[in-house]
């Protein structure tokens, strides 16, 4: 299943409205690796049908094998409740929503370099973006 096939798949489940994007419109793409392997030959492309024939497709799903679908849409699911859109979409009605998976979870500001970076000299902080690849060449065994 394609990127385009997994987005139209998402979409079916997740439209979207005036207050929450479609789910193709957020960065749930990188997360959908989390759709159960089965649900691509149960599908078959959807990306290229109009939207009456993907919800179509997806309704014989759900009727046919429930389980595969159960298993789809919570990857969908909780994808799309993991992005920050969705998350400010929910924040903005007014309900108190904790991103994180602890029962309360926490209140987690932004970093903020100027506030959160050490200052305290023990150990380091770097960037990421200044973060590269350890050069483990050295470390190779030689025989002797």
């Amino acid at each position: 299943m394609d990127g385009q096939d997994k987005l139209a798949f998402a979409d079916v489940l997740l439209p979207g409205d005036d207050l929450f994007p479609r789910a193709s419109e957020t960065g749930i793409l990188a997360m959908l690796d989390r759709l159960p392997a089965g649900i691509a030959p149960a599908l078959g492309p959807l990306a290229t049908l109009e939207a009456d024939a993907r919800v179509a497709r997806v309704g014989q799903l759900q009727a046919e094998n429930p389980a595969l679908f159960a298993d789809a849409q919570k990857a969908v699911y909780l994808a799309y409740y993991e992005q920050p859109e969705v998350i400010a979409a929910i924040r903005a009605m007014g309900v108190p929503y904790h991103s994180v998976l602890l029962p309360e979870g926490y209140d987690i500001a932004p970093f903020d370099p100027l506030i959160d970076t050490p200052r305290h000299g023990r150990g380091a902080w770097v960037p990421t973006g200044n973060v590269r690849p350890l050069d483990l060449a050295p470390l190779t065994r030689r025989e002797v």
